[in-house]
């Protein structure tokens, strides 16, 4: 079950739009949302046992204020994107993964604010920044761009070659927030295989999407019609080996942990 938290103005439109969803009602008044009050933030969690922030949040009023505070003051495992990460630019001291189960999924250009770099710097040592964020802050990080990154708090680091540019549009990042969240809920004690899966997944149902379509016309929403597809897509491995391959015989690669 999936519940979505929005302001009480916008309700009826998400339910509209996508019937599937719980609907958890934002209080909202002159910009501020107050949920974190009182025993809001209780009633807004029952039940929940992931949390994703960031996607659909923007940073207008007290938007960026609520995602520090509601992660600072939830336990529950949390996958941070989009406007969730931008909350924390300058103040990546108060992400710390230690003692819970801590998900980022930057593109380039949100990993160099978390970061305070270019992002020509962040493309010029991808793994080695990817390694050490993860380790220093104690979470998993999923650096997104061509051969997607999962660095884990152990210093290892899975390079994922499933995906095609057709996946560098607006909604893409919002998809895979919400297909590593389900692998979380389903393997909270696993969580290393489960956001690698997530990311294996999406950039596999975004091959299956660009080879029955076209790169230029795919759109975010067409990737979700293919995860079927790549959930029920198998390789054989004939050698023993601990690579899962894509469609074009790629592979998902590990690399060891840090010395």
């Amino acid at each position: 079950m999936v519940t979505a938290g929005v302001v009480e103005s916008i309700v009826g439109m998400v339910a509209t739009v996508t019937p599937e969803l719980m609907i958890s009602p934002l209080v909202e008044a002159q910009g501020v949302l107050r949920n974190l009050e009182g025993d809001r933030l209780q009633r807004l969690m029952k039940g929940i046992t992931v949390l994703a922030v960031g996607p659909g949040l923007g940073t207008d009023g007290d938007a960026s204020e609520f995602a520090r505070e509601l992660v600072a003051k939830t336990e529950v495992p949390v996958v941070i994107d989009a406007d969730g990460l931008n909350a924390f630019a300058g103040k990546t001291e108060l992400l710390q993964g230690a003692g819970r189960t801590m998900v980022l999924t930057p593109h380039p250009g949100e990993m160099a604010r978390l970061a305070g770099m270019t992002v020509k710097q962040v493309e010029a040592d991808r793994i080695g920044l990817a390694r050490r964020f993860a380790t220093e802050h104690g979470l998993t990080l999923v650096l997104k761009g061509w051969r997607t990154l999962v660095a884990h708090p152990d210093g290892s680091v899975a390079v994922n070659t499933t995906g095609n540019p057709s996946m560098a549009k607006g909604g893409s990042g919002d998809i895979l927030t919400g297909i590593v969240a389900a692998m979380l809920a389903q393997f909270p004690n696993d969580v290393a295989r489960a956001v690698e899966a997530a990311v294996y997944l999406h950039g596999l149902a975004g091959d299956f999407a660009a080879h029955a379509m076209d790169e230029h016309t795919v759109l975010a929403t067409d990737t979700v019609k293919h995860l079927s597809d790549a959930f029920r897509y198998r390789v054989k491995d004939a050698d023993g080996l601990t690579w899962i391959c894509g469609l074009h015989g790629q592979n998902f690669r590990r690399h060891g942990t840090a010395q």
